[in-house]
């Protein structure tokens, strides 16, 4: 995909976020009873170089007043090169729009190729790329010597 396409790519999906956004808080402006939703969603991340980081999914968002989200079956994939490298999902979340940080009381499952964490409750720092898992952590490598070989070649 050449330059100016990525660039076409990035400025759509920006204007269908933004707009869902926007909308989001116009119809909170017209009532503030009622909380705002969406429902089958995702949120694609890029880098400066217009290259897919990673997209956030759920099956239904509740945006509260205090400018959190509480996601319903929350999925983050995390790409390299185009190519899904790691995948986190859980039941629920709490996601803070601005700072793009989620934490959760749920369970959750955190894939890899050769490698597979799972637990309960976790926080997520996307500026400092980091998971946090509260408690229950279990980690189970698939495959050694893969991994091994792995770790040196990154």
């Amino acid at each position: 995909m050449n330059y100016l396409q990525r660039l076409f790519v990035v400025m759509a999906a920006t204007v269908v976020v933004a707009s869902g956004w926007v909308l989001q808080g116009e119809a909170q402006e017209e009532s503030r009873t009622e909380p705002q939703s969406l429902s089958k969603f995702k949120v694609p991340e890029y880098d400066d170089d217009y290259n897919l980081k990673s997209q956030l999914f759920g099956d239904f968002a509740q945006f509260r007043e205090d400018g959190l989200v509480e996601i319903t079956n929350l999925k983050i994939e995390f790409y390299r090169a185009g190519i899904v490298k790691m995948e986190v999902s859980a039941p629920s979340c709490l996601y803070n729009r601005d700072s793009k940080e989620a934490e959760s009381e749920s369970s959750v499952r955190i894939e890899r190729e050769n490698l597979v964490v799972t637990g309960t409750g976790f926080t997520w720092n996307p500026k400092g790329q980091t998971f946090h898992i509260l408690s229950n952590a279990k980690v189970v490598i698939k495959d050694v010597s893969s991994v091994k070989r792995e770790a040196t070649n990154d």
